[in-house]
């Protein structure tokens, strides 16, 4: 009969891993040492448990039994299928299987997590070759350490970056996607910050398991996208709003400035009357984007946004604020026209696919969009690229949701050979 039995591999008076012994019918016997620690002097090597003389040797006596339970019913869903295991498949399962406390705090997915953000004053970033992390990707790393953490509180264990292999990304991507319910976009990208904490560790000498290199992100299909955009129309309607109280005038002027230049809501609350600059058309905005270091310089013509920027600055409020304002302004201007889109449902605590008023949709990132949008086709796309700090053509048209224009290529490219 194969018995599973547990074991310690030392009698000094220090702490000593617990072994995991198999024991086969034909007498062969298989070893693994797990990275489960037990004081030898709280040890009982008859019963193969800890002696309970704590809550945390209790605790262990019962995730050992677990253990051999979990051990025994796949021992016998494996001789099902073969008559004889390997030598190495207790190695396999419980590697497979199996992540055990107490270890080096270097090989956790957490204290790597941690040690990248405390680099992020020095951290060279490769896409503009700069120093330091932006705020954006420091709070998306902060917001990825919650989620590890939360993940980790749930299945009682650690995320260790050597048993990080196929199964266990699964089912984190799994969590991610049924469980959290995240969103497609959401989800990919914890799946692009895993990776990219693991090859920060693998850089720094820490042993990982060969799988993470093989992590893939995922963004949402195109077909799945519902983006919402403010048309020229409803430029006009919020024109046309007056009487508004004081702070709804002033997320007006906030709204009318961003439809018309292209920014992220970052750079657009965080604007300044010296940002701007009059000329004998119109007026220059200059702004350094805070998320890329990029600078761009973007020309204004509508003489109401003029007006705003010359005469009548707002005053600065929070992203958080502006995005309520934003809508209660797109409800008063009759912007509610049933479109479809997802909508946080707090029943259901995960956004949700439906017909909503236009107007609830909405937010302060819209504005850029809507810009882009507005303007594609009427303006060189290289011009709106070089205004929204899109470095690639796919990368903008999938922004807007708009797909390469091969004919315009081919007119192109026409124009020129005909002349030859």
């Amino acid at each position: 009969m194969n018995c599973f039995s547990f074991h310690i591999s030392t009698t000094e008076s220090i702490a000593s891993p617990i072994i995991i012994r198999l024991i086969t019918t034909n007498k062969s016997v298989q070893e693994v040492e797990t990275r489960l620690l037990i004081n030898t002097n709280e040890w009982d090597e008859v019963s193969g448990r800890a002696k309970p003389l704590s809550r945390k040797n209790r605790a262990l006596n019962r995730h050992l039994d677990q253990i051999q339970i979990e051990l025994i019913t796949h021992l016998n869903l494996t001789l099902q299928k073969v008559k004889n295991i390997s030598a190495y498949w207790l190695k396999d399962y419980v590697k497979l299987r199996y992540i055990y406390v107490n270890y080096l705090p270097e090989i956790l997915i957490s204290t790597q997590i941690k040690d990248y953000i405390s680099s992020a004053p020095t951290k060279r970033v490769k896409r503009t070759g700069s120093i330091g992390l932006s705020k954006n990707s420091i709070r998306n790393l902060s917001q990825f350490l919650e989620t590890i953490k939360e993940y980790e509180a749930l299945n009682n264990c650690p995320i260790v970056v050597d048993q990080l292999d196929h199964n266990q990304v699964s089912l984190f991507q799994q969590w991610l996607l049924e469980v959290k319910g995240y969103s497609v976009n959401h989800a990919g990208l914890q799946l692009k910050l895993l990776k990219m904490i693991c090859k920060y560790a693998e850089k720094n000498g820490v042993e990982v398991h060969p799988y993470t290199r093989h992590i893939e992100s995922f963004t949402q299909r195109s077909k799945d996208r519902y983006l919402q955009t403010l048309s020229f129309e409803d430029i006009k309607a919020i024109k046309a709003l007056n009487g508004l109280s004081p702070s709804l005038e002033n997320a007006k002027k906030w709204t009318l400035i961003g439809m018309f230049i292209g920014q992220r809501i970052s750079d657009v609350l965080s604007l300044t009357p010296e940002q701007c600059r009059a000329t004998q058309t119109g007026m220059y905005i200059d702004v350094i984007q805070k998320k890329t270091d990029k600078h761009v310089t973007i020309g204004v013509v509508d003489p109401d946004v003029i007006k705003v920027l010359t005469d009548e600055f707002p005053y600065s409020i929070s992203s958080q604020l502006y995005n309520q304002q934003l809508k209660k302004i797109c409800r008063l201007a009759g912007i509610n026209k049933l479109v479809i889109g997802y909508k946080f449902c707090p029943k259901m605590k995960r956004k949700k696919l439906d017909l909503y008023p236009k107007c609830d949709l909405i937010s302060s990132h819209d504005l850029r969009r809507s810009f882009a949008t507005n303007y594609f086709g009427k303006i060189a796309t290289p011009i709106l690229m070089q205004i929204t700090g899109h470095t690639k053509e796919t990368t903008f048209l999938s922004y807007i949701g708009q797909q390469v224009n091969k004919d315009a290529y081919a007119d192109a490219f026409m124009k020129v050979a005909a002349t030859l």
